[in-house]
């Protein structure tokens, strides 16, 4: 617990996928403010609904119990005619499906692998047997894809240190349907296996997730989270326009933004 008088802090934790649901924003607003993707208006509900510009593909963040709540949904009425879905639990990591929607908007696919999995082996996940699946490893992550092309992650952590024998508890699921373009489910996967942690507050995180992570000694200001969004949301508008990032003025924090 932070001190009265101090600003608040957050903590580095790894492994990423372990870290819980974080800022949201993180998504949504690179799409809406660097790539100008259309804001549904629903007023006085939670549900935020993104659309593309030429409404092929649409962002849809659903905070219900039952059901997931990121799906990242592609039409079909482009040239290949393919339609595609990606789905991703509450609490995976808003870092994580960012990278979908960043090689949605940002990576042409080019040289992306037929087979993405063959991202996690690269950075040394364990395929099976079977060739089908890939296991983290610390085995808290399976990810399996199907002949067909459909791709499943679940992620488990365990239930708490209280217990003689602890037991894996569910922690999220993502599935990435048939026609889902290699491209992104390999960015996914990368960001998945990426040793870099993430910023959160701990008291934020559910409980079951902190007996399974480490956390870094070190914290740093919580402001510097806030930093990195608005550095996040520069850098892609910089790429959406073609034109190079300004320099940020030297000694200080970027320049947080008002509506």
């Amino acid at each position: 617990m932070n001190e009265p008088g101090k600003p608040p802090v957050l903590a580095q934790v790894a492994p990423r996928y372990l870290a819980d649901g974080g800022d949201p924003r993180w998504v949504t607003a690179p799409l809406q403010q660097a790539f100008r993707w259309r804001a549904a208006h629903l007023p006085l509900s939670p549900v935020v609904r993104l659309t593309r510009r030429d409404h092929q593909t649409e962002l849809l963040l659903n905070p219900s119990p039952d059901e997931h709540w990121w799906t990242l949904r592609h039409t079909g009425a482009d040239n290949d005619g393919k339609a595609w879905t990606m789905r991703f639990d509450a609490r995976t990591p808003a870092e994580i499906v960012a990278t979908a929607t960043d090689a949605l908007t940002t990576n042409p696919a080019v040289n992306s692998p037929a087979d993405p999995l063959q991202v996690l082996e690269q950075a040394g996940w364990h395929r099976s047997i079977l060739d089908h699946r890939v296991d983290s490893p610390d085995e808290f992550v399976t990810v399996s894809r199907h002949p067909l092309g459909a791709v499943h992650i679940k992620v488990t952590a365990f239930d708490g240190p209280w217990a003689s024998e602890p037991t894996a508890r569910p922690a999220w699921r993502a599935y990435f349907s048939d026609h889902t373009p290699p491209h992104l489910v390999a960015a996914v996967l990368a960001g998945l296996a990426s040793p870099e942690p993430l910023l959160r507050d701990e008291k934020e995180m559910a409980s079951f997730l902190r007996y399974s992570v480490g956390i870094a000694r070190e914290r740093v200001p919580a402001q510097t989270a806030e930093d990195a969004l608005w550095a996040r949301i520069n850098r892609l508008t910089a790429h959406n326009t073609g034109q190079p990032l300004p320099p940020q003025p030297p000694g200080g924090p970027l320049p947080r933004r008002t509506r």
